[in-house]
This record gives C-alpha cells, structure tokens and sequence, in this order.
C-alpha cells in the first residue's frame, strides 16, 4: 500500500490538496483512490486527463474511474523523471 499527500491539478490551472492511498504500484501503473471534496467541483473537472504531483517529487498521469463527494477512484502511470542535463 502507497499513501502519501500531494496536489491535484486540474483543467483550467486548478490545483487541490487531496491524500492518496494506492493499492497498487506494478511497475509504473498506479490504482487507487484520491481523498478530497469533490463536491465542490463539476463532474467536467474531472473528465480529462489529469496529473498528480506527489510529496515525494513522483508525477503521475492519472485517469479518474469513478467518483463519490469524499474521493476519486484513478489509474495512473508514472511519469519518468526528465534526465539531468549538464
């Protein structure tokens, strides 16, 4: 289990707090949920393709499967660090 804290960013340049608890990390393939209000927001916002900026400094692309007013169920793949360039 992979739980930490990280920022959503949304369409438009929206960017929420949410806490994520992923059950599991094959690979770079993430499934999981993200915890936030999202009773707040339009069904819309969550329509795209979206990424998650992870505490940790991990981006995931993430894709949102089902949705309640307390989360979000995703899958994801994460996005490989860019190389160093001197």
């Amino acid at each position: 289990m992979i739980r930490g804290k990280g920022w959503l960013n949304l369409c438009g340049g929206q960017r929420v707090e949410v806490v994520f608890q992923f059950g599991s990390d094959y690979d770079d393939r993430r499934a999981g949920h993200l915890f936030l209000d999202t009773s707040t927001f339009d069904d819309g916002a969550f329509c795209h393709r979206l990424t998650l900026e992870c505490e940790d400094g991990t981006t995931i692309v993430v894709l949102v499967m089902n949705r309640s007013d307390k989360h979000l169920a995703v899958i994801g793949r994460v996005v490989p660090p860019e190389p160093h360039v001197p």
